[in-house]
């Protein structure tokens, strides 16, 4: 074999190998639903009953690449989670295991799925929960906005915990940010995405729980949503509302007051009653030692009743 031919075919046996490794990049790049189980003190929870009450939060945590210091935050966050019974994180983009690290739920999922290889980051959706786990699902949304979202390979992460016997489907989602037409039209899009995975993986007979950030707000009677008739932010909300029949737990509290974007939706199973018990919006634990706010965001925290209709 001739020289020429000999480098020729080292050059084709290493041009192979580094096109093989670029697929397991790519492959490894895409990532999955990443999930820490403590399986012996989950099978020591009750797993019967007609009633449960419950905690729920929901909290942007504000973790973005090269912009914010995770490190200082969920050093304070993390032992923080230990005062809910499931919690759902948007914007942990990063340092997902220094925000577990305190965090003492036997059920810990972070949507790690990149849309496609060549995304910075996954959706920054994170569940933790202290219930028995059935299930856990996510997609990321096809729907993108414009530039300011499109690093992120942002969706809905899902998890049903048995609460007492009684499926609890979760859902949390980050729905696209910003005011240019490519993010407004994506807030319609990614609701509809919302609606169809919510139709497709919870029967009639789960409860469910749809929270997060939504950078929507819903409409406050008929003028504000005639007013707001062309309005993604308004109608985009209210189509994933009256799609899913679900009710707003601050409106449930409150009344129909709030406009805030963080919001905790829900709806009992079929047999069921589910009503909130309480709503809070903001905690003063939520800042650090001086004063600061641990994130841009303020956590929404409900506590729920569920049950059983004999």
């Amino acid at each position: 074999m001739s020289r020429f031919k000999c480098c020729s075919h080292k050059w084709f046996q290493a041009s192979v190998l580094l096109l093989a490794l670029f697929v397991v990049w790519l492959w490894w790049r895409t990532g999955g639903i990443e999930m820490e189980l403590d399986e012996a003190f989950l099978k020591t929870l009750p797993t019967a009953g007609d009633a449960a009450e419950f905690t729920i939060v929901t909290y942007n945590v504000q973790a973005r690449p090269f912009f914010d210091d995770s490190k200082h935050k969920f050093n304070y966050i993390s032992p923080l989670l230990n005062r809910f019974d499931i919690c759902a994180i948007q914007e942990c983009f990063k340092d997902h295991r220094r925000l577990w690290e305190a965090a003492e739920h036997p059920v810990k999922l972070y949507h790690a799925t990149l849309r496609h290889p060549f995304k910075i980051v996954g959706s920054g959706l994170s569940i933790l929960g202290r219930f028995p786990l059935e299930k856990a699902d996510g997609i990321n949304f096809v729907s993108q906005g414009d530039g300011q979202n499109r690093p992120a390979s942002k969706g809905v992460l899902m998890a049903r915990f048995l609460v007492r016997g009684m499926p609890l489907d979760v859902y949390t989602t980050h729905i696209a940010a910003g005011k240019h037409e490519a993010s407004m039209k994506a807030k319609i899009e990614q609701g509809d995405e919302i609606i169809r995975f919510v139709t497709e993986n919870s029967p009639a007979e789960n409860a469910v729980i749809l929270l997060g950030d939504f950078n929507m707000r819903p409409s406050r009677g008929p003028e504000d949503r005639e007013a707001n008739r062309n309005n993604p932010k308004v109608i985009g909300f209210d189509r994933i509302v009256e799609a899913l029949q679900l009710r707003d737990a601050s409106d449930e509290i409150n009344g129909p007051t709030g406009t805030e974007i963080d919001r905790i939706l829900f709806r009992p199973g079929k047999n069921q009653i589910m009503r909130p018990l309480s709503w809070q919006h903001d905690a003063p634990a939520f800042y650090d030692p001086d004063g600061a706010p641990l994130s841009d965001h303020e956590p929404v925290i409900v506590r729920f009743r569920l049950e059983r209709i004999q």
